[in-house]
Order: C-alpha cells, then sequence, then structure tokens
C-alpha cells in the first residue's frame, strides 16, 4: 500500500508539479494538432517575410508563425509560459546534410513499387514543414519539450504504406531514436519488427556484429524488403529473416538461441508502444543471459509518469491509501522524486502497468 502523508514545506512542491503536469499535456496537445493537421501551416514565404520585418532567426520565426496557427494569447499566463519556456526549446532548425549523409540514405535508393495492400514509395518533407526528430527532452522540474524540427531544404526519405496508410516511415526521428541501439549492439543480433531496415542495415556495418537476424509476421512486408531493399545492402550476407509472430518468438525460440543482443521494434510510436514494450519485459527474464534495448524506451518510460503523479495527488488529497505499490510511504519532496525517477519507473514498469490496466486494448 502507497501511504502519503507530506509535510506543509512539500505542499508547494506537489502543486508546482501538478501545474508542470498540466502544461505538459498542454503543449503534448498544441504540437499534437501541429503535426497532424497543419505541418505544413509554416511556409518559406512566411517565415522570409518575419525574418526580414523582425530581424530574427529561422527558429523565432517558424515561433512566431506556430504563435499565431496554435492561438496562443499573452493574455493568459499559461500561454506565456508556453511562449517563452517551451516553444523556443522545442523548435529546431536541422542541418540537413547531417541526414543526407547518412549511409542508408546514401546506399538504399528506393523506387515506388507497390504488392498488394503495400506500397513502398518516397515521401519528403517541404522546407520548413515541422516534424518529430528526437524523443522529448525531460528538465530537471519535470517539463518535458518535444523536439520538434525542420529543415530549409526540401528533404526525401522513403516509407512503406499500408492500403494507402503510411506504417513505416525512415523520417530523422527513426535514424536518431536508433542510434542508442546501433551503438550498442554486438555478436549475433536479432530485432523484432523488420520496417524499411534501417537498424539491420547499421548493425550488419559494425565489424563486432556477426549477424542480424530480423522478426518479422507479415510475409508481404518480408517479399517487399526482399526485393527492393535488402539488395542494396553492403552487407547483406549478415541478414537473416524469420517470419514469426515476435512474441511467441521470444517467449519459446528466443531462449534456446545464441542470440547476444535483442532490440524490440514493433510499435509505431511511444503510445501504442507501452503495452507491447511491458509485454517483452516481461518475456526478457525468459533470456537472462541476453542483453534487450527497446526502440523509444525512456520515452516510454516518460509515458507512465502522469498518471503514477495522479495516484500520488489523489492519495494527498483524499487521505485514501493506494494499492500501486507495496510497503510505499511517501513522506517528503525526496520520496516523490525517487518514485518519479526514471530509474524506478523502470524498475516498477510491470507493476504499474498492471496497476492501471496498460493493455493493447486500452491504449
Amino acid at each position: 500500500m502507497v501511504k502519503v502523508c507530506l509535510k506543509n514545506t512539500d505542499i508547494g512542491f506537489i502543486n508546482r508539479l501538478e501545474k508542470v503536469r498540466k502544461l505538459n499535456f498542454r503543449f503534448a496537445e498544441l504540437m499534437s494538432r501541429y503535426l497532424n493537421l497543419f505541418p505544413r501551416g509554416v511556409t518559406a514565404d512566411c517565415v522570409s517575410g518575419i525574418k526580414a520585418d523582425l530581424n530574427a532567426t529561422d527558429e523565432e520565426a517558424v515561433c512566431a508563425t506556430l504563435s499565431v496557427l496554435l492561438g496562443l494569447d499573452t493574455q493568459y499566463e499559461d500561454d506565456r509560459i508556453i511562449l517563452r519556456k517551451y516553444l523556443p526549446a522545442a523548435i529546431k532548425c536541422l542541418d540537413i546534410n547531417d541526414y543526407n549523409n547518412n549511409p542508408y540514405y546514401k546506399t538504399v535508393c528506393v523506387d515506388n513499387v507497390k504488392q498488394k495492400e503495400w506500397e513502398l514509395k518516397q515521401m519528403c518533407l517541404l522546407p520548413y514543414e515541422g516534424f518529430v526528430y528526437n524523443d522529448p527532452v525531460l528538465l530537471s522540474d519535470y517539463t518535458e519539450i518535444p523536439c520538434i524540427g525542420f529543415f530549409k531544404e526540401k528533404f526525401s526519405f522513403p516509407a512503406v504504406l499500408q492500403n494507402g496508410r503510411e506504417w513505416m516511415t525512415l523520417m530523422p526521428n527513426e535514424t536518431a531514436t536508433l542510434e542508442d541501439s546501433v551503438s550498442r549492439c554486438f555478436g549475433n543480433v536479432l530485432t523484432y519488427g523488420l520496417g524499411l531496415g534501417y537498424f539491420p542495415f547499421m548493425a550488419s556495418a559494425k565489424d563486432n556484429v556477426k549477424s542480424v537476424t530480423i522478426v518479422e509476421k507479415d510475409k508481404s512486408v518480408i517479399e517487399l524488403f526482399k526485393n527492393n531493399i535488402l539488395p542494396h545492402f553492403p552487407n547483406k550476407d549478415k541478414i537473416n529473416i524469420i517470419c514469426e509472430d515476435a512474441f511467441f518468438h521470444a517467449e519459446k525460440i528466443l531462449p534456446a538461441t545464441k542470440t547476444d543482443y535483442v532490440l524490440a521494434d514493433i510499435w509505431h510510436d511511444a503510445g501504442d508502444g507501452l503495452p507491447l514494450y511491458l509485454r517483452f519485459r516481461k518475456l526478457s527474464d525468459l533470456s537472462p543471459n541476453i542483453v534487450w534495448d527497446y526502440w523509444l524506451e525512456e520515452t516510454i518510460i516518460n509515458y507512465i509518469r502522469p498518471p503514477v503523479f495522479s495516484e500520488i495527488l489523489s492519495c494527498f488529497k483524499s487521505g485514501r491509501e493506494s494499492n500501486l505499490f507495496e510497503g510505499l510511504n511517501i513522506n517528503s519532496r525526496i520520496d516523490i522524486e525517487k518514485v518519479l525517477s526514471h530509474e524506478f519507473l523502470w524498475e516498477h514498469a510491470y507493476e504499474i502497468g498492471e496497476f492501471f490496466k496498460i493493455t493493447e486494448e486500452n491504449v
């Protein structure tokens, strides 16, 4: 049982956390609205005009345009905080050469191909079009800053569509968020999820990687990859593909293999990935000698912080106890910070998932 009994000196801290949580949620909603409804709402002409009128940088011009598009009003305190703290920290002008020089983009040339309900094609980001380029940044006061980038030039990238709907795209976010996994993988590597094969491409190029096994359940995706993408891989001899359900393989097959490293990457984003991540975390116990990584793990862990804080806040306000954590008392700001830390949330992730009934059906 969790019991929350704070001192008067700690009440101000928890109230500030509640305000930050609400601002995080509001800004995330604003960025989601921007990226989903009008990612091309900021144009080169608009930016050019603001830069000339206000002697502004590209980033400042984009922020000014977004403040209008999103209806932010300095009469309101929350909007002032968003305009001063959140928006300038979130928006970044990226160097397109950092991505065009990526080995995958330089080597893999994708033609437009259709195969049953699947389509492989080139898509593009227009100049100043917004996109997520990395995991959100968590500040020391628990402010969460999404990483929203733009290029000043047109940027092309490969994509796989299913029945006309984007299923997998190799945008800058994918390359950035897989960078650590590429650096850590070694020996006999296995990855759950194929996509466009970016991780296998980069992993197979490493001298300390002997083989890369891909587990993918969709035969059409495998065929599309083998016929149109794999031939471009310089180290294709290291690649093996297994057509199998990821969770069946992780439970029944993986423990008996000589795998050294596993990357789980079968979710579209951190939101829908949480329940799948929790399933993999439980199955990883069956293979304790394998090093496991999970795509977007840090962001996924961040997703469980708000409901945990909400439970603490509810217990504090009502005086009730919670079944969230066994034998845990929260008596100070230090205790709250411990429970909300990445390390604590990671350690108790499956327990938290069980308490809040985080399943694929509920997400």
